[in-house]
């Protein structure tokens, strides 16, 4: 990765600074590690926050994972113990 200046770095598109950021601070093995933890992410217990917060913070390591918002939202689903899962799909979430 070559360096820039802030000027330039306030210039880009956050997307490109993220990739730049990952491929210099985030070895590809570090987030295939990160990847797999998301997938078998699961709630413990009835800790719905604590699964919620730990979740966003694996799904922004791990964007290339849901190349479409709806894949995060399953994924996420997925998490959830079996009867709150049913009442969340009762519901379609949108968001």
């Amino acid at each position: 990765m070559r360096a820039v200046s802030q000027e330039v770095a306030y210039a880009m598109p956050w997307k490109t600074l993220r990739q730049m950021m990952t491929v210099k601070y985030c070895p590809r093995g570090e987030v295939k590690k990160l990847e797999v933890e998301l997938w078998n992410l699961k709630v413990k217990g009835t800790d719905i926050t604590s699964y919620t917060l730990h979740f966003q913070e694996l799904a922004l390591l791990c964007e290339r994972m849901f190349p479409k918002e709806s894949d995060e939202k399953e994924r996420y689903v997925d998490g959830l113990p079996e009867m709150i899962r049913g009442n969340v799909m009762s519901y379609e979430p949108k968001s």
